[in-house]
């Protein structure tokens, strides 16, 4: 598994930022209602010390032009990334197989150049899935919201949906029950700690509950903490009858077409590449991401696009050189995951923190990552004209902007945000 590189700062820091980033630790555990013991305690703040640091450094690329986003603390800065992979992302699932209904073909007028269905009125505020690898289930169900809300468009929506609002005019629309999906879909053997595919909830509607669908308050999301039990207790005498009869994919890779489906069909899910500690902290901005894969299985999380644009804002303007600084080391040194191999490659550093564990990085251990300069092997990236798609996220508001993500589109398929999309059909 790949090492994190978060770790890459870990007893960089001076005693005197030390101590006023161990108060800030304080205020950040309190805040997310961690309690730790003495060691463990330690332990997390080693990590939010390391994390720190790597949010820093990318900030200052940012800064000085050489990225188009930002990063931030957040809900997981306690965590390495390999943990906050472990937690939150998806691990090796079944190999898909293709049981689509239909395949996208375009029935409208050429897509615009930016469209967003969220003023729209089909959908739903952003959710949380919390401690459980249940992504796949909520993105699967915001295609299926995104579908009947799209259908109804504010009009005929059924009395057990009266609670739920959509959009900024407070349109009436439906929100369905995640935690269905997750205990029904395959007699609920996708449980936290396997995950599973969104093909594969959309098909549980369809075929395991013939079309009907419990709302969020029939059926209410318990597997926050960690744990599903498995155990349908789906209640289809008095659940929405939804007109779902399948689910229909994009061409693999064709960014062009996702483009069209996106502006036909409302909420998109697809699955990307969310490993990368950048997405683990994005904050801000069009998410480009060199390192992210953009193969199948690659994959590792599930969200829903809900729609894209281009980015007209200029880039920060690169401010002056801090000087030279020593070479970085090979990019993939994170990527090593034992000291043998991580030695092995020239320009690679194997560290060891206690209670941390080791850790290839691409500079000296204990030596500070120099501030980005011109001559530095970083990929200048100008926000002006930048294509990128609105991505749903399920980590609640707190995470990204307001719970959203723009990533990158037509950068080669990039995170491999056309790999796996779909979207319900009614």
């Amino acid at each position: 598994m790949m090492k994190s590189c978060l770790l890459a700062g870990l007893g960089l820091a001076t005693i005197a930022s030390a101590k006023d980033l161990r108060g800030e630790f304080v205020k950040w555990s309190t805040k997310h209602s961690r309690q730790y013991s003495g060691v463990e305690f330690e332990q997390r703040f080693q990590i939010y010390q390391a994390n720190t640091n790597f949010i820093e450094q990318h900030n200052a690329k940012h800064s000085a032009g050489l990225t188009s986003f930002t990063v931030a603390h957040n809900q997981f800065s306690d965590l390495t990334n390999i943990e906050y992979r472990q937690k939150f992302l998806l691990k090796k699932n079944r190999p898909r197989s293709n049981q689509a209904t239909a395949s996208f073909k375009a029935e409208a007028a050429p897509a615009p150049d930016n469209f967003d269905w969220r003023p729209l009125g089909v959908v739903n505020p952003v959710k949380n899935q919390a401690s459980c690898g249940s992504c796949w289930a909520f993105s699967a169900t915001a295609a299926m919201e995104g579908a009947y809300n799209q259908k109804h468009n504010g009009s005929n929506i059924p009395s057990q949906c009266s609670s739920y609002k959509c959009g900024p005019n407070n349109t009436p629309c439906c929100s369905f029950s995640e935690q269905e999906v997750v205990d029904c879909t395959l007699n609920g053997a996708d449980t936290c700690n396997k995950g599973g595919e969104m093909h594969d909830g959309v098909l549980e509607i369809v075929h395991g509950q013939k079309g009907k669908f419990n709302t969020e308050d029939q059926y209410p999301y318990t597997s926050g903490g960690g744990t599903s039990t498995g155990n349908c207790q789906a209640k289809t005498q008095t659940a929405v009858t939804t007109g779902i009869t399948g689910y229909a994919n994009v061409t693999h890779g064709d960014e062009t077409a996702l483009k069209q489906m996106a502006y036909e069909h409302a909420i998109i899910s697809i699955g990307i590449d969310a490993s990368q500690g950048s997405f683990q902290f994005y904050s801000s901005g069009v998410y480009n991401e060199p390192a992210c894969h953009n193969t199948i299985d690659q994959l590792d999380h599930g969200v829903a696009i809900v729609g894209y644009g281009v980015d007209t804002n200029p880039s920060p303007s690169p401010g002056p050189s801090p000087g030279p600084g020593p070479a970085p080391g090979p990019s993939d040194c994170p990527d090593q995951n034992d000291e043998k191999s991580c030695k092995a490659d020239t320009g690679c550093y194997w560290c060891n923190d206690p209670g941390i564990g080791g850790f290839c990085f691409s500079f000296p251990c204990g030596q500070k990552t120099p501030e980005p300069t011109p001559t530095m092997e970083v990929e200048a990236v100008k926000a002006t004209g930048t294509d990128y798609w609105i991505v749903r996220n399920s980590w609640g508001e707190s995470w990204g902007m307001n719970g959203y993500i723009w990533m990158s589109r037509n950068k080669d398929n990039q995170c491999g945000v056309a790999c796996d999309a779909i979207y319900a059909l009614m």
